[in-house]
């Protein structure tokens, strides 16, 4: 079983999961697990209950390492953090980055890079939106490295999409716009914000644009240069100069420039500028330096 093999597995509800168990003092009855985030309802004087929800949000939780079910008790990984949502969540990323290629869902990840590199290729992202679910869950599934995949779970299909579209927002991936009815669209603005945020990188000093970028391809490896990126680029055989980014690491570099949480240092034409892709009207296209601001954090 994967992440994405029950739409039901939601973050949210794996994170109820995790802080139900947290206040079990790590270690709780799955009956009675499934009692509390699955109570039911009364009909007829019989009790309803959905039981698939509850077991694919432990599916969910146990497939990314966060539950381990032990006889008829679920345990909370040690390393698992409880105080809030958005450290689950930066931890459960973390746990996907680190995935190899061969694991089951290492898909999520992979199909995002896959995605990124394509962007690259076309310069734009809005073939994201426009393709239908099934046409881009196909070119996706055909993406994708076979390895061993005996039962499917490592495919992207169109009944998993709607999964993996959640994951990612979950992590800050992707976005929608309010009130919008158009798909979510890929937005890599708020994850690069927290690594940025959290990296030991210097503050309020210029930052060759190479050294900045190479320091986020080990917590990012789906974004360019990263090792999912790279074998991405690889198996679609896109060439693009390595001073080329994508428009989704673009995006979220214009994105955190204009926020002023970062300062894209733009000087002429320099042999050391990368060059942007994707917004044609910004007008930041190329940058040889990156400078965090100390006072956006």
């Amino acid at each position: 079983m994967s992440i994405l093999s029950g739409p039901q597995g939601t973050p949210e509800r794996v994170w109820s999961l995790v802080s139900l168990i947290a206040a079990h003092d790590g270690q709780i009855d799955k009956a009675e697990a499934s009692e509390w985030l699955n109570p039911g309802f009364i009909r007829d004087k019989q009790k309803i209950a959905d039981k698939d929800a509850f077991g694919q949000a432990l599916g969910a939780a146990t497939s990314i390492g966060a539950v381990q079910a032990e006889g008829k008790h679920l345990v909370l990984n040690s390393t698992c953090p409880t105080a809030d949502m958005s450290a689950f969540a930066d931890w459960c990323h973390d746990q996907l980055c680190a995935l190899s290629s061969d694991q089951k869902d290492a898909v999520i990840l992979e199909t995002y890079a896959w995605m990124a590199a394509r962007s690259l290729d076309l310069r734009e992202t809005r073939w994201f939106s426009a393709a239908p679910g099934k046409e881009f869950a196909d070119a996706a599934a055909r993406a994708l490295p076979d390895d061993k995949d005996d039962d499917g779970d490592r495919r992207i299909n169109t009944s998993k999409l709607a999964a993996w579209r959640r994951w990612l927002g979950f992590f800050g991936l992707m976005d929608e716009l309010p009130l919008s009815v158009a798909k979510p669209y890929p937005c890599a603005t708020p994850r690069l914000a927290k690594e940025i945020a959290t990296s030991a990188l210097p503050r309020d000093t210029e930052i060759p644009a190479d050294a900045f970028l190479a320091s986020f391809r080990a917590s990012m490896p789906y974004l360019d240069g990263g090792r999912m990126f790279t074998e991405a680029m690889r198996r679609e055989e896109i060439a693009a100069g390595s001073r080329l980014l994508s428009p989704i690491l673009s995006s979220a570099l214009r994105d955190l420039h204009d926020a002023g949480a970062i300062e894209l240092g733009v000087l002429g034409d320099l042999a050391a500028n990368v060059s942007m892709t994707g917004d044609s009207l910004h007008r930041v296209r190329d940058f040889y330096a990156v400078t965090i601001r100390s006072a956006a954090q």
